[in-house]
């Protein structure tokens, strides 16, 4: 616990939590998500593929650096490979569930509700109905919503700081990251460097980051938003012949 207290004081110098008035046509995180969806839905994406530039870092010192290729297609659903198809290692979220694989052979399966995903992606194009009870089921306290400022930017914030809460940009209601405090401290992680894809707007970076201290990077490239995607991209029994 006083690691915990220790790193609220750490963050608190970079995070203003003074409060300043609702928009109020917003009042707390179930309209956030009904507003996301209906500025966008018309407008988003349902399937997006990429390739991302792992960075993992430990004490600031960089310490891995990998490739990843990518397929996302709504509600959902993600299909990731580590370094290539050819390694045959990878995972399948569907359905809630994190499916692992090495050598093209399924190795293990958890449940798996993807913050990320659900909040950088779903929310703008899936039914709120879906949404909002997804991200009951992670604990985030949908009835707290304040305006504050995290590392200068105006956000939307839903949930307690001092526990679990999400970041949505006020100016654009872009989804802008996630704080959760545990026993181990806390951690963080943003989506950042926005930019349009034939008109619709994909973060390009993502960073998380453990009691301040950057632990991962994530560059996206070779960015496509594909009008559709074979459902047997997210079939176990395809993993190992699916490419893109």
């Amino acid at each position: 616990m006083k690691r915990i207290a220790l790193a609220l004081c750490f963050f608190s110098s970079s995070l203003l939590w003074a409060q300043q008035p609702i928009d109020s046509n917003v009042n707390n995180g179930e309209e956030l998500i009904r507003l996301m969806h209906k500025t966008y839905s018309n407008d988003w994406y349902n399937h997006l593929t990429f390739r991302q530039n792992i960075f993992r870092y430990r004490e600031d010192s960089l310490i891995q650096n990998e490739i990843w290729v990518v397929a996302y297609s709504a509600p959902g659903k993600l299909h990731i490979r580590y370094t290539d198809f050819a390694t045959g290692r990878g995972w399948l979220v569907v359905n809630d569930t994190l499916y692992s694989f090495n050598h093209n052979k399924l190795i293990g399966q958890r449940p798996r509700l993807h913050e990320q995903i659900t909040l950088g992606f779903d929310a703008y194009i899936v039914s709120p109905e879906q949404v909002i009870p997804k991200l009951m089921g992670l604990n985030f306290d949908l009835s707290l919503l304040s305006i504050t400022t995290v590392h200068g930017k105006n956000v939307y914030q839903v949930g307690d700081p001092q526990k679990h809460c999400f970041w949505v940009r006020t100016d654009d209601l872009l989804f802008y990251g996630i704080r959760r405090v545990t026993e181990q401290g806390v951690n963080e992680m943003f989506f950042n460097n926005y930019k349009l894809f034939y008109g619709k707007p994909v973060a390009t970076e993502i960073q998380y980051f453990i009691n301040g201290k950057l632990s991962l990077f994530e560059k996206y490239f070779d960015i496509r938003l594909p009008t559709r995607l074979p459902q047997e991209f997210f079939e176990l029994s395809r993993f190992s012949e699916t490419r893109w």
